[in-house]
Order: C-alpha cells, then sequence, then structure tokens
C-alpha cells in the first residue's frame, strides 16, 4: 500500500504518478498517497482531496498560460482512505482562447476499479482586458484577520470558559484535525462555527439564533501554511479547502449534528474561478463565507464564496448533497 498522506505538506500529499495515456488515447495519473479522512467518521476520504486530484490532473494536460475558470461535476461514490486514486483526462476541446477536459477520478479495491467522481474542466486563456469588474461582497462585515486568534485558540477557549468538554473537543481534533496542517484558520466571532465548535456543541447558543437559517453565515479568513510554487499547486489547494463543510452546514445551523441524521455527503458541485491561475496565492489570506439555502426532499443546497484582502472575488462553489434522516425520524431544518 502506498505511504499515508497524513502529516505530509499539501504539495506532497497531492503529488500525481503520470502513467501515460490509456487505450483510448486518455491521460492517465496515480496520486502517490491514499487520501486521508476530514469530517466523516468512517473510513470515507475527504471529497476535497477528489476535487484536488481533478483540478491539478486536467491543469498538467493543458499547455501553459491556460487558467482554470470552470468545474463542474458529480460524486458518484465515496473514496476510501486505503488506497490511491487514479485521474483519467480526456481532452473535449483545446482551441486558441480554451481548453476543456473531462475527468474520472477512480478507485481501486480488492481488485475492482469504480468511479468516484466525474467532472467537466473549462480553462480559458488570460484576456488582455476586461470591459468591467466589479464583485458581490460578504453578507456582513467580518473582523479583519490582524484581530482574531487562531482556530484552535478559539476552541480551547470555549474550553476554559466549560462551554465544551475535553471528550468534545478531542473529537472535534480527530475529526477535523486534518485542516490546521495545511492552513492557518481565523474564525470570524460574528459567525456560526466558532460559538458552537462547528456545530458539534449543538446547546451552545450563537448570537445568530434569532436568524432564519438561510440568512446565517460561517466565515473564516484562513492561509495556506506553505507556499505554493505553481498555479496547479494554488488552485488545487484552494478546491481542497472550499469544499470542506457546505454539506453539513443545516446541521451546525440548526442545533443538529451527525448522530441527528443517517446520511450526509456531497452529490455535485458548481466550482467557479473569477481570478487566474497566475494571480491565485494561497499563502496570502481570503475570506471564506458559506451560506445554505434550501432544504428538501432529503437534500440540501449550499454555496462557499471565497474573497482575497482587498475584497475581491476570487471563487465560489454551489453544491447540492444528501442529507438523510434517521430512520422513523424526520429533522426540521
Amino acid at each position: 500500500m502506498a505511504e499515508s498522506a497524513e502529516g505530509l505538506s499539501f504539495a506532497d500529499q497531492l503529488s500525481l504518478r503520470p502513467l501515460g495515456k490509456d487505450a483510448h488515447g486518455k491521460d492517465t495519473f496515480e496520486t502517490l498517497h491514499p487520501p486521508t479522512t476530514l469530517g466523516n467518521p468512517a473510513n470515507i476520504a475527504y471529497g476535497g482531496y477528489a476535487l484536488a486530484t481533478i483540478c491539478k490532473s486536467a491543469y498538467l494536460t493543458v499547455p501553459a498560460g491556460y487558467h482554470l475558470y470552470s468545474l463542474l461535476g458529480h460524486y458518484l461514490g465515496p473514496a476510501f482512505a486505503d488506497g490511491p486514486l487514479y485521474a483519467t483526462v480526456r481532452t473535449v476541446r483545446q482551441t486558441r482562447s480554451f481548453a476543456t477536459r473531462e475527468i474520472e477520478i477512480s478507485q481501486k479495491r480488492n481488485g475492482v476499479e469504480r468511479v468516484c467522481l466525474i467532472a467537466i474542466a473549462d480553462f480559458h486563456v488570460k484576456e488582455p482586458a476586461s470591459l468591467i469588474e466589479f464583485s458581490k461582497p460578504p453578507s456582513m462585515k467580518y473582523r479583519h484577520y490582524n484581530d482574531l486568534p487562531k482556530q484552535s485558540e478559539v476552541h480551547l477557549k470555549l474550553l476554559e470558559d466549560g462551554k465544551i468538554t475535553r471528550e468534545l473537543l478531542d473529537a472535534h481534533e480527530k475529526t477535523f484535525g486534518l485542516l490546521k496542517n495545511l492552513y492557518e484558520q481565523r474564525p470570524c466571532p460574528e459567525s456560526v462555527f466558532p460559538q458552537n465548535l462547528f456545530g458539534m456543541a449543538k446547546e451552545l447558543p450563537t448570537t445568530q439564533d434569532h436568524l432564519p437559517t438561510t440568512s446565517k453565515t460561517n466565515a473564516d479568513w484562513f492561509r495556506s501554511v506553505e507556499p505554493l510554487s505553481t498555479p496547479a499547486d494554488n488552485m488545487a489547494n484552494l478546491t481542497f479547502i472550499i469544499d470542506a463543510a457546505i454539506a453539513f452546514l443545516p446541521l451546525s445551523f440548526n442545533r443538529m449534528w451527525f448522530d441527528d441524521m443517517a446520511v450526509c455527503s456531497s452529490l455535485d458541485f458548481s466550482l467557479r474561478f473569477f481570478k487566474s491561475g497566475d494571480e491565485v496565492d494561497m499563502g496570502k489570506w481570503h475570506l471564506r463565507e458559506m451560506k445554505t439555502a434550501v432544504a428538501s426532499e432529503a437534500r440540501n443546497y449550499g454555496e462557499s464564496w471565497v474573497w482575497d484582502e482587498h475584497g475581491r472575488a476570487v471563487a465560489c462553489m454551489s453544491q447540492q448533497s444528501i442529507l438523510r434522516p434517521k430512520a422513523g425520524g424526520k429533522g426540521k431544518l
């Protein structure tokens, strides 16, 4: 079995081995390391690994000067944390201005290969000028990262104030600890997660309790803990983190957690980039805001937006996710 990715830098975790072209002329790649878990107590890998692998493998098949602006796809099944991922990339379009790639992410288990994720990636050569530029702002004014403690300090303060137990904090670290090795995060105190430990401390009140679910927000400032030298790695790094937490926002915003539901998992995604890869530096601070808009038919829809320090929109991801109640029960979302 390949060496675990746990404890490695982001660039090392997302290292890809080219396998050449398959019988149909498609470019193929293999991750050097199996993905790891995040936000799931089972042996299910964090979906951001598959998304980042799609992003990076597609980048490796386009000429220099083409920048990813759209990544659309569907999760077809979970990847597991006990084997590498495989990417198969088909060239759909290659013009002087645009490049389109179709990517499948698969995994082999017990001698059987199954597709976990399928996506379409579109690249655009940078235009010499824009006719007009603008972008929407965050939903509220959040405090600047210079005034904020690290996420670990926020959580420790909850413990010191007697709002959470050591057992609950340890459970959170076990579930979400991967991100602290890859990113420095500073939660915005106006938002939900720093007040209720991502929703795990569901009995704790928050300053947004009076708002309807669709008006609640979670926001944080974040940056990569390591410098990333290529557009492919910077965009893959952004892809990796923007996927996090969207699926379970309805739980966190409604005093519910994983023990209140049967299944919570992303089904599809639409990721748009508004800045070219050569302008995205994940070593610099970015603001992320997450909201949820709809929960119906055992599914929910949410969005995550990212801005740079100057308030310019860098990317947004929308997702629809499965959110099944336990047998005989129905959550009030």
